[in-house]
């Protein structure tokens, strides 16, 4: 027994070293893995740019495929060559995204052996250069995420386009003399198609932007003339405008301006055209933010901060213009948040709604007697004035007397709420220079009352803190701190707004998209909780 047993382990083991031995020999038979060579290992690049490199491949085992992948930006491969040969060769085609930061880009390759090798090349995306532009004719696609500099008066011609794309930055060079404040004229279309991860910025460079110069008005402004058909301004901010208008500019020769009046930070004027402004900002100018002479308009989702030194209003809209305005936030204006008028009796006679927006300290820097507030309706418009905050503003809703007073038979007011932290305030929720009273039109269903109450409640920002005298100096200003519009939980203006009535337009479709006017909402204000 001893003896098979013995014979039995001498045979295993005879067996187990044939299997190692014959292993061992397919191991020494297995082509030597593929081998990725390239005189690329790093790739420096600009936001933005396409590249192109070779990588060569030498593999016993026969090449299977090449692929390539990454973790910025984009790439693909082509011209390979060498499928099922012992060399092969394959372009690497590199597209760098709109951002700077580091990455790379893996190369793998496979032979026909199953086995599998990777080729890293590293990359580094820097900011392209800026682009300098003197002055002249311009139109086609700026950017996206590129800086412009603008030392002179830009034209987008009639019949052209000029499309500005997320995350450009444009720097106007301007001192606020009517000699050196470039200004943008748009004949054309104009559209600015920020995000609101990366929106367009319009504004002066970073030295010129102090407290001193909120009100120096540096640039021109973006002003379109009567044969600008459509104007798209998404995500955008647009800063520091105001310089003092140029003898023979369009804004001049049309009447719009007299020669050395503050430009508008946008302008738009023509009674067949459509203007759409969203989720952007007007900040800082020397008067008007912006002014909307005529056209179909939608002006939604927007903030407004310190517009006018010592006049003017955030939104000014002129006859000719129909439409919508709504859920804007106007943060002490000189004058109104939004002044919109029959003026000049253009046709179509002015016709806009004003809805679920929020004005806060203003009309206090406006100089002349009598004006200034937070929504002021005059000179035969028509429109719906509902929903609309208004806190520590020098007038409440105002509808001037005779003989500046709107189109009353064609004219809504009502489902506002006011706040004063002072008499002198609560006093104006009605005006003494405007011609309704509490009672009048749906004003019984407005949220007013005495010095104090009805604080909306915002969710950061202190209403009682308030110093209307210290406002009507324009020198006391400073960069506004954060703050939050939005209404809490316990807010008097929440479920207290109109609904249910028509907005001017339903919708608005301008550069091949179609923007939706937002609904009224069930809150007074532009932002519920």
């Amino acid at each position: 027994m001893k003896t098979l047993l013995n014979k039995f382990i001498a045979l295993t083991a005879i067996v187990a070293c044939v299997l190692i031995a014959s292993c061992s020999e397919d191991e020494d038979k297995k082509p030597s893995a593929p081998l990725v060579t390239s005189d690329v290992s790093t790739l420096p690049i600009k936001f933005g740019d396409a590249k192109t490199f070779t990588v060569s491949v030498s593999a016993a085992g026969r090449v299977k495929d090449i692929t390539a992948t990454t973790d910025i930006g984009t790439v693909t491969v082509s011209d390979i060559t060498g499928v099922g040969e012992a060399t092969g060769t394959a372009k690497i085609n590199y597209t760098a995204p709109f951002d700077t930061g580091s990455g790379k880009i893996t190369v793998v390759v496979n032979d026909q052996a199953e086995q599998q090798v990777t080729y890293i090349v590293s990359v580094d995306v820097t900011e392209q250069p800026p682009v300098e532009l003197t002055a002249g004719d311009v139109d086609g696609v700026w950017g996206p995420s590129r800086t412009y500099i603008v030392r002179g008066n830009l034209r987008v011609p009639a019949g052209k386009t000029l499309t500005v794309k997320e995350g450009v930055t444009v720097i106007v060079d301007g001192d606020g003399t009517q000699a050196n404040s470039p200004e943008i004229d748009v004949e054309g279309n104009f559209y600015s198609y920020g995000t609101a991860d990366k929106p367009v910025v319009f504004t002066v460079a970073d030295a010129k932007q102090t407290k001193e110069n909120i009100f120096a008005g540096l640039w021109g402004g973006i002003l379109a003339t009567s044969t600008s058909q459509e104007m798209v301004v998404l995500y955008t901010h647009i800063e520091y405008a105001g310089a003092p208008a140029v003898a023979g500019s369009t804004i001049v020769t049309s009447g719009e301006l007299k020669e050395g009046d503050p430009r508008f930070g946008l302008y738009f004027n023509n009674p067949n055209g459509e203007f759409v402004m969203m989720h952007s900002t007007i900040a800082y100018t020397k008067d008007d933010g912006m002014r909307i002479n005529q056209g179909k308009l939608l002006i939604a989702y927007n903030t407004y901060i310190y517009n006018g030194k010592t006049g003017g209003e955030a939104v000014n809209i002129k006859s000719g213009s129909l439409g919508d305005v709504a859920y804007n936030i106007f943060y002490q204006p000189a004058t109104n948040g939004v002044k919109w008028s029959n003026s000049d009796g253009r046709t179509p006679q002015m016709d806009v709604n004003v809805y679920n927006n929020t004005a806060i300290n203003g009309g206090w820097r406006q100089t002349k007697a009598g004006r200034g507030g937070s929504f002021n309706l005059e000179k035969t418009g028509r429109g719906k004035a509902y929903n609309n905050i208004a806190v520590n503003c020098k007038y409440g809703t105002r509808f001037p007397k005779s003989p500046d007073n709107p189109d009353v038979a064609n004219c809504s007011l009502g489902y506002n709420l006011y706040y004063g932290n002072n008499d002198v305030i609560s006093a104006e929720f009605y005006p003494s220079t405007g011609s309704v009273v509490k009672g009048d039109f749906e004003t019984g269903n407005d949220i007013s009352g005495a010095t104090g109450a009805n604080d909306p409640k915002f969710v950061n920002f202190d209403v009682t803190a308030f110093n209307y005298q210290t406002a009507a100096n324009a020198d006391n200003l400073d960069y506004p701190a954060t703050m939050n519009f939005a209404l809490k939980a316990d807010s008097p203006a929440l479920n207290k707004g109109k609904t249910g009535f028509a907005t001017k337009f339903t919708s608005h479709t301008v550069g091949g998209t179609t923007y939706n006017v937002p609904a009224p909402a069930a809150y007074i204000g532009a932002l519920g909780n």
